[in-house]
């Protein structure tokens, strides 16, 4: 077995998880070659918490009502996981999120 990428979308204004699960040994040869190049960009580092808000404002668990939320489980021998909310600035989860959402279906 190659590398084995789970992506789970959620949140959203429907709330509808989709799920993408696949090897990139299954995956046409260029597209796994851009997933494994992305994959290997990513910083899979715990980022600190950001800095409290000041009282009285409650922290929404999104930016934004309709947003997304990314978990992206990654298993090549090695396990690893990253959670990227909307917006989505890195390049290479972009990449990801480009190639595996048009392979997901709701959970």
């Amino acid at each position: 077995m190659g590398t084995r990428v789970r992506l789970t979308r959620s949140g959203g204004l429907a709330g509808l998880s989709m799920v993408a699960s696949v090897d990139l040994d299954d995956l046409p040869a260029a597209t796994a070659r851009k997933v494994r190049a992305a994959l290997a960009a990513m910083d899979f580092e715990p980022k600190p918490a950001p800095a409290p808000r000041k009282a009285g404002r409650r922290a929404a668990p999104f930016p934004f009502p309709d947003a997304f939320q990314y978990d992206l489980e990654i298993n090549d021998g090695k396990k690893r996981s990253i959670t990227v909310r909307d917006p989505v600035l890195a390049p290479e989860v972009q990449t990801l999120l480009d190639v595996l959402l048009p392979l997901a279906e709701p959970e």
